[in-house]
């Protein structure tokens, strides 16, 4: 990955805390509460790691959950992360919250969650370009979400979390249809995959074989550990 290349946008992680039985609930029915919390750790630190070694700008963990502050703490010390509690309300108020916080200022920010974690390098690396003909960009995911959200600064980019349905099908074509009432022009990205359920994981466990960049190694290694080899 091209590092230096996001100076001026700041990356935030949205995630919670891998609490057995509160994360990743979809997997729970097919490998149980622990292991589905591991996978979501697992993940985060992906994401948490890539960032770390391509994102040169500001980066902030934006935590929620039980454990939090300990779960960050083994995320983020001396990694030059800023540390903050989400708070309270749906996404789209933490989000807001987050991003006119203190850690943000309210200027250009990208924002990240944890079910993405092998988004390719090249689709990262179009990230900050996105802004220089743009308000806003969201990197679209199969279920009608999306895995990034960047944007231009909250004074008017706020426009994009509000009347967003969260969590369902809707959220990308909304956060679109949001931009064109707020006057703001928003592209997107390339689309990527989420991980959801089991066959969302085994699909991303397929993609991580040919994996050589070393946080994606590991959270192959992490998974196989867990979970036992991928049978073919």
């Amino acid at each position: 990955m091209a590092a230096g290349r996001a100076t001026a946008v700041t990356a935030v992680v949205m995630a919670k805390a891998g609490v057995p039985g509160r994360a990743k609930t979809r997997l729970i029915p097919a490998i149980g509460p622990e292991a589905a919390a591991a996978v979501h750790h697992a993940m985060l630190m992906c994401v948490v790691r890539r960032l770390e070694r391509w994102w040169a700008g500001p980066r902030v963990l934006a935590m929620t959950g039980e454990g939090w502050e300990r779960a960050a703490a083994g995320l983020a010390g001396g990694g030059g992360w800023a540390v903050v509690d989400q708070g309270d309300g749906d996404l789209g108020a933490r989000l807001e919250r987050v991003w006119r916080g203190e850690a943000v200022g309210g200027g250009a920010v990208a924002f990240f969650g944890v079910d993405s974690p092998d988004v390719p390098a090249e689709a990262l690396e179009a990230m900050p370009g996105a802004l220089d003909g743009a308000d806003a960009a969201v990197g679209p995911v199969g279920d009608g979400g999306y895995w990034t959200l960047i944007a231009a600064g909250a004074e008017r980019g706020a426009a994009l979390l509000e009347g967003i349905d969260w969590g369902s099908e809707r959220v990308h074509r909304q956060t679109h249809d949001r931009a064109a009432a707020a006057g703001l022009r928003c592209v997107d990205l390339p689309a990527w995959h989420d991980v959801d359920d089991i066959a969302d994981l085994t699909a991303m466990r397929r993609r991580l074989i040919a994996a050589t960049e070393p946080a994606l190694v590991e959270l192959r290694a992490g998974l196989d550990n867990r979970l036992g080899p991928l049978r073919p």
